[in-house]
């Protein structure tokens, strides 16, 4: 009788000694696309990845196609901030981000230019695994000339500062 009183008590104290199950999924990575409207410029689209880190930061990179004078094409490489893990359980994540631009215009005889961005946006997760995202982002650099000549003989303006709206999906 004594064997069975023991066994009954371990097996009601076992279960008290496993350790406890994450009840909320934590990502390491998010996909996006976008559509862009770049207040002086006019459309873009592109699209870019993160990786987490630790506690809300991660690693990025995109790649732009525009039709504009300061890059037809353009990438960036960014630090993001995510206000809070991204989580199951988060239905709405803000964050910011900043980072280096690498601006090219092919057929143009002059090299590629460097810049920066900086931006604010959301992610409303309206599914597990897909939200809508929307962002606004300030891409500074470019051309210090106001006027480049291409050799097919148009010209046109190259602004050093660009502020677009942003809305697109993201992928986690």
């Amino acid at each position: 009788m004594k064997a069975l009183i023991l066994m009954a008590g371990l097996s009601l104290a076992v279960p008290t000694l496993a350790w406890p199950q994450e009840t909320e999924h934590q990502y390491r990575a998010e996909a996006y696309a976008f559509a862009a409207y770049e207040a002086t410029l006019g459309a873009a689209g592109g699209g870019g990845g993160e990786v987490f880190l630790n506690k809300g930061f991660a690693l990025g990179g995109e790649f732009v196609k525009a039709e504009n004078p300061i890059g037809e094409y353009n990438g960036a490489f960014n630090m993001y901030y995510h206000f809070g893990a991204s989580t199951d359980k988060r239905k709405v994540e803000p964050f910011v981000t900043g980072g280096y631009t690498w601006l090219y215009v092919p057929n143009v005889d002059l090299p590629h230019a460097d810049g920066g961005n900086i931006g604010a946006g959301l992610n409303i997760w309206a599914f597990k695994h897909a939200a809508l995202r929307l962002e606004l982002r300030d891409t500074i650099g470019g051309r210090d000339i106001s006027i480049i000549y291409e050799s097919g003989g148009n010209y046109y303006a190259a602004p050093n500062n660009v502020v677009s709206f942003r809305i697109g999906v993201a992928f986690r």
